[in-house]
Parts: structure tokens; sequence; C-alpha cells
């Protein structure tokens, strides 16, 4: 069989399953995992065990680095109320990028076809593009609904409230004079 994906554990109960995660995270031996596995009807070597173990370890440190990446994202967020979450994922993205390359041995760099990376690149470039253009007419649409609704209030005070929309004009123009 070439390079199997599905190892026996995954095939078995979820709370198997979760029995065997469970103790993959309380550190007991693979042979304890082997005894526990059997006494439930499914024999499995040790070894396999040890894959398992190995891609369980791998999934759960990919998880704990998405996490925390989400984490310093949200932070960021938090930091500067303008700064749109998507804009700290794409902020995080091109750091990441520009760390691997830089990081790369320079003849390494020279091997590289960097088609797949402008391709990327431009991807992301162009996602940025997409958000901020979806972002200023999100405000128009906002600001022209504003202002659309506060002239009909106007009007509908002016004409069935005139003293109302007489104070409330004053109060606005004496706002404006205040504001910078």
């Amino acid at each position: 069989m070439a390079n199997r994906r599905h190892a026996i554990i995954d095939q078995l109960e979820p709370q198997i399953q979760e029995t065997v995660k469970e103790m993959l995270r309380a550190n007991f031996t693979y042979k304890d995992i082997v005894d526990y596995l059997a006494s439930n009807g499914t024999q499995v070597s040790q070894s396999a065990i040890c894959r398992y173990a190995a891609r369980f370890a791998e999934t759960t440190e990919a998880l704990r680095m998405a996490q925390e990446n989400f984490r310093g994202i949200m932070e960021e967020t938090a930091k500067y109320p303008n700064l749109d979450p998507t804009d700290g994922i794409l902020r995080l993205i091109s750091h990441q990028l520009l760390d691997a390359i830089n990081g790369m041995p320079e003849e390494q760099r020279q091997a590289k076809n960097f088609d797949e990376l402008i391709k990327s690149a431009v991807a992301l470039t162009r996602a940025v593009a997409y958000k901020k253009q979806v972002d200023v007419r999100s405000k128009e649409l906002l600001e022209n609904g504003a202002d659309q609704f506060a002239g009909a209030l106007f009007d509908a005070m002016a004409t069935e409230r005139p003293d109302l929309y007489k104070q409330l004009r004053a109060f606005l123009d004496e706002k404006k004079e205040k504001s910078p």
C-alpha cells in the first residue's frame, strides 16, 4: 500500500479515538495505548501508535500556532481600533512570507522558482485592494444612507415641528462652529 493517510485509530469509534488522544496528551507509553486498544478489540502495533502520535503532535502544534497567531492578530486589532482583523491577517501573512524568504540560504533563494510566490503575492495584493474597495463602498453607502435619513428627518421635522427643527438646527450649527 502506498502512503496510507488514515490510521486504524482514525477509523475507531469517536470515544476510543478521544481516549487515545488523551492518553497521548498525558504521555502514556505506546505500549499502554496498544494494551488499551487491545482491551477494546483492536490490534495495533507500537510503531503504528508512534506514527499516529507524530501526526497528532504535528496537528496539535499547527493548531496551537494558528491559535497563537490569531490571538496576536486580535491583540493588535484591539490596540488599533481602526485596524480591521482582515488587515491584521494580511499583515501577518506578508510578514511570515518575508521571514521565510529572508531565512532561506542564498543558494536556495537563487534555485527557487518564485513564480508561485509571485502569484501568491499578487493574489494577496488583490485581496487587500478588494477589501479596501469594499470598505470604501460600505462607508459611502453608510454615509449616503445617513444623509438620506437625516434629510428625511429634517424635512418631516421642518413641516410637522418647526420649533423643534429650529432648535436642532441651532444646536448643530453651534457644534459645527466649535469643532476644529
